[in-house]
């Protein structure tokens, strides 16, 4: 049981420790008895009744309370568990029963006095209250260099056997099945976390105001704190665990959008993006690039980008914002098995879209009945005097306008190859009529021959220009990049 209460108090350690502390907060003394609380109590409730203020006992790291702080202050010191918790975080007197120099110097605000009596009294007590001292300071200022010495003070209380052993004798003094036997162990094996713990929330809290350099100190004070790099790795996941969840609910809302409307994928899978980006950023400065949470954030983000895709694609067709968000996600899975996963799908949905758009404008939709079948011929074989052949049809995506604009241009070739005919026959065989003979028959020969040039340079189905692109085509290129296929029906030459 003592385990149990002690863990949950220290993970509710926060910033605000010291504010909080309700010896602070009642300026009572960490040896206060039951008596001296319930008579700090009714002065608190008389004052409250004649409307007037309690005057205020400590002035030390932060504004003097107000009464109701106070009173709820009092009210946790009867709690003994919460009460062991606020004494370990608070000033112990040298010697209990007598004068305490330090602690009236406290109470002055002097706590540079405190400080030196606790310097020349070097006990384990004094080592106590100086790692309190400097843990409060640096919580109550800005300076980052107070920083330094928080940690080394607390790493002394850690090995100090005689502290822990006066703390635990204070643990049994309150007789609450609670606190057990082992308390201060229990104390003493999970403080570092619950020190690291502070920070780290610092940190994090940083992140998400944009407070970068920040958070990036407060987690180098953490790796130099000399503190087992576990518990640093597990206060840090504790700190950005709602970061984490705050992810997973971001993924879930896409996919339940998804769900209820699948046209919305390509756009529900961009906004989860553009949400989780900050948050991962922020978990990408606070974990180290191997860590189980920071990598399984990335990947579930990925993933569920991928379940947006999906039913848009198979709803729309609409493969080319598809390819933009799966590109966009890859980068963020972490694993090499989401990284796979992505990129297969990916390959799909780049395959799909070179089927789906015009190869040849890269823009318009393609079109079934404007498809530009490619012939290509190949594995030739020349066996006793017979060449026997493999031909492969190759459908290439083509739009309407595109394959109208092929057709007109053939068209115009052939005009142009007939008009050169007509041309030359009246020209050639009017110069015959007239016994011209060597000119007619030049005539007829240059027309012949422009002819041939007309329709070799352009009678095929496409011009040059598109036959470069068709070149291109994944399909194409693919087979005449293995040396066997060419492009044509059937080898040159052969019948």
């Amino acid at each position: 049981m003592a385990e149990d209460v002690i863990g949950s108090l220290l993970d509710g350690l926060g910033p605000d420790l010291y504010r909080e502390n309700a010896f602070r907060v009642t300026g009572l003394a960490v040896s206060a008895s039951a008596r001296d609380i319930r008579r700090h109590t009714e002065r608190l409730r008389v004052a409250s009744r004649f409307e007037t203020d309690a005057p205020a006992e400590t002035v030390l790291f932060g504004e003097p309370p107000d009464p109701a702080e106070t009173r709820q202050a009092a009210q946790r010191l009867r709690d003994p568990a919460r009460r062991l918790l606020d004494e370990f975080f608070w000033f112990w007197p040298l010697e209990a029963g007598r004068p305490d120099q330090a602690v009236a110097a406290l109470r002055r605000g002097d706590t540079a006095e405190a400080e030196r009596v606790w310097k020349d009294d070097g006990s384990a007590v004094a080592q106590h209250n100086l790692a309190v001292l400097a843990h409060a300071r640096a919580l109550d200022s800005s300076d980052p260099a107070l920083w330094h010495e928080v940690f080394e003070t607390w790493q002394r209380v850690v090995r100090d056997d005689p502290f822990w052993m006066l703390l635990e004798t204070r643990a049994r003094e309150f007789a609450d099945p609670r606190l057990g036997p082992g308390t201060a162990a229990r104390l003493r094996e999970d403080l570092p976390e619950a020190l690291l713990g502070i920070n780290a929330r610092l940190a994090v809290t940083a992140l998400r105001d944009g407070r970068r350099s920040e958070a990036e100190a407060h987690i180098g004070f953490m790796n130099r704190s000399g503190f087992d790099r576990l518990d640093i790795a597990e206060a840090l996941r504790r700190a950005v665990e709602p970061d984490a969840a705050r992810l997973r609910s971001i993924g879930e809302k896409a996919e339940r959008a998804v769900d209820a409307d699948p046209a919305e994928g390509a756009e529900a899978a961009q906004r989860l993006l553009d949400q989780a980006a900050p948050l991962l950023d922020a978990l990408a400065i606070a974990l180290p690039p191997d860590h189980p949470v920071l990598r399984g954030a990335k990947d579930d983000v990925a993933v569920r980008t991928l379940h947006c895709v999906i039913p848009y694609c198979n709803e729309t067709d609409d493969w080319k914002s598809a390819v933009q968000v799966i590109e966009r996600a890859l980068p963020v899975a972490a694993t090499k098995a989401v990284r796979k996963r992505l990129k297969d799908s990916l390959a799909t949905v780049r395959s799909n879209l070179s089927y789906s758009t015009c190869w040849f404008c890269k823009d318009l939709p393609s079109s079934d009945r404007s498809v530009f079948e490619q012939k290509l011929y190949g594995n030739v074989r020349h066996t006793m005097g017979r060449v026997t052949w493999q031909v492969l049809t190759v459908n290439v995506p083509r739009c309407a306008p595109c394959r109208s604009a092929h057709v007109r241009r053939r068209l115009t070739v052939f005009g142009s190859a007939a008009v050169t005919v007509a041309a030359g026959a009246y020209v050639g065989f009017g110069l015959f009529a007239i016994n011209w003979v060597f000119f007619g028959f030049l005539t007829l020969v240059g027309a012949f021959i422009a002819v041939c040039v007309i329709l070799g340079s352009g009678a095929g189905a496409l011009p040059p220009a598109e036959t470069g692109k068709l070149r291109e085509f994944p399909p194409v290129r693919d087979r005449l990049s293995t040396g066997a296929w060419f492009l044509g029906a059937k080898p040159p030459g052969v019948n």
